[in-house]
């Protein structure tokens, strides 16, 4: 069952958390996460993938997922805004949703 976790991402500023999945070696795995207004949507707000796509997986008997978008990719967001996100990693074809909430993106003052 995945976490609960919800975010606040700042818009215009970088953003980043690292998730540990414990005892879990995700050497070979691919991860991804995306952000939608709403479940149902057909659109994502932010998409990212490992290894080079804002998601950075650390394998080891302790893994960590590195979440990441930069301050470019953030000032691009409609501000005040707030959505659904879900974070998963797969191998072979077998998915795992670790973490899944609700974020919310808040406005830059200073541009």
């Amino acid at each position: 069952m995945a976490a609960e976790y919800d975010i606040t991402i700042e818009q215009g500023a970088t953003f980043t958390f690292a998730v540990t999945v414990t005892g879990v070696n995700l050497t070979g795995y691919a991860a991804s996460m995306q952000g939608r207004t709403q479940h149902a949507a057909t659109t994502t707000v932010f998409s990212l993938t490992s290894p080079s796509g804002g998601l950075v997986i650390t394998a080891g008997t302790n893994s960590i997922i590195t979440v990441t978008l930069s301050a470019t990719a953030t000032a691009a967001f409609t501000a005040p805004s707030e959505g659904v996100y879900d974070l998963e990693y797969s191998i072979s074809g077998v998915v795992t949703r670790i973490l899944q909430g609700m974020y919310r993106i808040t406005p830059e003052v200073t541009r």
